[in-house]
Parts: C-alpha cells; sequence; structure tokens
C-alpha cells in the first residue's frame, strides 16, 4: 500500500507543479456552427452548444480536448462527444496557432461519428477554431470560453 501511495504521490507532484502558474486543466463552454454541403449545393446550417475540457496550457506543444455538445438544425441534431489533439506549431506568449484532429462520436441513429480536422488559435481563456469533416462534407467554426 505504501508503495502505491507512493507512486500516485510522485505521478501527482509533477502536474500540481505545473499548474502553479495557470491551471493545465480547465473547462469552458462552447459555441459553434457546423455547414453541411448538400448535394444541390445548398449549405445546411447546424448550432451547437456545450461543454468543453483542455488538458495542457497553449503554450506546451500538445493539448487534449475533449466534451459534450448538442448540435441542432436540418441535417444533424444530437448530442456528439468530440476528442482531440492539438499540437501548437506557433507558441507566443498570450496566443498560440494550432493543428489538431481526432474524432467526434455521436449517437444519432444509426451514424456513429467521424474524424475532425481542425486548425485555431489558443489563449488562456478563449480558443478559437475552423475546422471539416470529410465524411459529411461538413466545414465549420466554433469559439470556446475556459474559465
Amino acid at each position: 500500500m505504501k508503495k502505491i501511495l507512493v507512486l500516485f504521490v510522485a505521478f501527482l507532484m509533477p502536474l500540481a507543479l505545473l499548474g502553479q502558474d495557470d491551471k493545465i486543466v480547465r473547462a469552458g463552454i462552447d459555441a459553434s456552427v457546423d455547414c453541411f454541403l448538400s448535394t444541390n449545393h445548398k449549405i445546411l446550417p447546424s448550432y451547437g452548444i456545450g461543454a468543453r475540457v483542455r488538458l495542457g496550457r497553449p503554450d506546451q506543444w500538445v493539448n487534449l480536448v475533449s466534451g459534450l455538445r448538442y448540435i441542432y438544425g436540418t441535417s444533424l441534431s444530437g448530442f456528439q462527444i468530440p476528442i482531440l489533439v492539438n499540437v501548437n506549431l506557433l507558441k507566443g506568449r498570450q496566443v498560440s496557432g494550432y493543428l489538431g484532429g481526432g474524432y467526434e462520436f455521436d449517437f444519432i441513429g444509426t451514424y456513429w461519428g467521424c474524424m475532425k480536422i481542425q486548425a485555431g488559435l489558443a489563449a488562456r481563456h478563449l480558443d478559437f477554431r475552423v475546422f471539416y469533416k470529410p465524411y459529411q462534407g461538413d466545414i465549420g467554426a466554433g469559439v470556446t470560453y475556459y474559465f
């Protein structure tokens, strides 16, 4: 039991030290718009709102992002769970530019989600991104405010 406790403390100590200046885990609220491109060249918008959690800071190389959002519109409506990895390629003092990707799971009928590619700007409390989902023919944009 003592060995497990020592390993547990040894694992948590570096995380606690990383969080001294700034939180390493942030929760936030998210809003987005998805524009589905139909076969007759119409744009069918869907709007999303939800909650996100980011593991990592904008000054670190890699951030993990997940959450839960509800999307509603003419093309698609229901809950989605994104699981994404962002790589901060341009790191500044206040803002970083990233490329990322992952998968967005959902439970809408027989559709189980799709791959998502994104690019954006991240700051301590704000994240703005544009994204593309190749399977759906969906381009969109989103913004997240982290507390």
